[in-house]
């Protein structure tokens, strides 16, 4: 760590949930079994009732192979918003966590540089780390990179900073050619959320006894198209994500996502806005009574200050969408760090347990029968 410390000193010494747009309204009733035929049969749950990652089985057993992969932000992306985030307030920029400390700014510039370059990026570090935006309740700051900065970085060290864990999932060749009956239930919950045209490719597929790949075959248009991969901007956050799995209309209708918040993009989706969403066109299930099916929505909450009566909105913390198998869809956060991935819900569970002061889950079905809506035109550049 003593390399040209004196040097670099020459300068002088150093000196994450949805946004919070609230709105009104919320305390529309949940949907019983009187007025909605599509729920007879499932219990009303205590506001006061939640579970565990480890209470929640899926009701499709069905074998699976796994690949694992680490998903990267791509190099034209990074540098895409290094110079569109100059003059476009939505795109996010490329930023370093920071630390305005010596040693730790010069531990990540060991980690990150090009040897010849180290000095150079770490006087840059020094330099901006008082003008970057600070983290909340921590000594942390974002400092934004430059195009020539960049340059002096190598990229396999930028793509283990910011990668983030993706599962390929297959069903094996022919698993269900014969049997009819699990068959059925398994195309039966696809059904709703894929198209005419998709869902005869499945049954083709297993028709002709091949495999059907999770993140190929069996995810919705809007799911499919962004899975692994990284948008440019802020704001798509896991309430989108797990809203437009279900309709991409859903979650582009004013009367849910009410409010662009100015600097984001307009798909992010604030927890007001998902909770009363899912009051109005959800109901709840209970995971103890009716395994999880494709398509449920899991929700977090933060409940270690949670009172008796009604769910404060303010305690939602993440939101995933069920596969099969404990997989789930899901983007991490708000960030254009953040990639559409499936995971594990053990994962999330342990990822959201860091963040909360204990965590609980809900689990929420739509009542619709056909989820399917066109959706609408995106943004050329929305992903790479």
């Amino acid at each position: 760590m003593a390399w040209e410390m004196q040097q670099f000193r020459k300068l002088g010494k150093l000196s994450a949930v949805c946004g919070l747009i609230v709105i009104s309204g919320l305390s529309s009733p949940v949907a019983d079994a009187s007025s909605n035929p599509d729920i007879a049969g499932h219990h009303t749950l205590s506001n006061e009732v939640f579970f565990n990652a480890s209470q929640l089985d899926s009701s499709l057993n069905i074998p699976l192979n796994v690949k694992t992969r680490t998903v990267n932000v791509p190099q034209r992306q990074i540098k895409a918003r290094i110079n569109r985030s100059l003059n476009d307030p939505r795109v996010e920029p490329m930023q370093l966590t920071i630390k305005g400390d010596d040693e730790k700014i010069l531990s990540l510039v060991e980690k990150i540089a090009r040897p010849p370059e180290r000095l150079i990026v770490a006087n840059f570090l020094k330099e901006n780390y008082p003008k970057g935006e600070q983290i909340p309740q921590t000594e942390l700051r974002l400092v934004s990179l430059t195009n020539s900065i960049y340059e002096k970085l190598n990229p396999d060290s930028i793509n283990a900073l910011f990668g983030k864990k993706h599962h390929e999932v297959t069903i094996p060749a022919g698993y269900f050619k014969n049997d009819l009956k699990l068959r059925t239930k398994f195309l039966s919950q696809l059904e709703p959320f894929l198209g005419t045209d998709e869902l005869s490719a499945v049954k083709s597929k297993i028709t002709a006894g091949e495999s059907l790949r999770l993140d190929r075959d069996l995810l919705p248009k809007f799911a499919r198209e962004r899975v692994g991969r990284h948008t440019i901007f802020k704001g798509p956050n896991c309430f989108h994500a797990a809203l437009a799995f279900q309709s991409d209309a859903l979650a582009a209708s004013s009367l849910v996502n009410i409010r662009q918040e100015p600097g984001y993009h307009r798909n992010m989706v604030n927890y007001d806005e998902l909770w009363r969403v899912l009051k109005l066109s959800f109901y709840e299930i209970d995971p103890e009574k009716n395994p999880l099916q494709y398509g449920d929505m899991i929700v977090f909450f933060e409940i270690g200050n949670q009172t008796p009566g009604a769910i404060d909105f303010k305690s939602l913390r993440h939101a995933a969408t069920y596969l099969l198998g404990g997989y789930v869809f899901a983007k991490g956060s708000k960030s254009a760090n953040s990639p559409y991935v499936v995971g594990t819900l053990g994962e999330e569970w342990e990822t959201w347990t860091k963040y909360t002061n204990k965590l609980g889950l809900k689990v929420f079905r739509r009542s619709l029968k056909n989820v399917t809506k066109a959706p609408p035109v995106d943004p050329i550049d929305w992903v790479y």
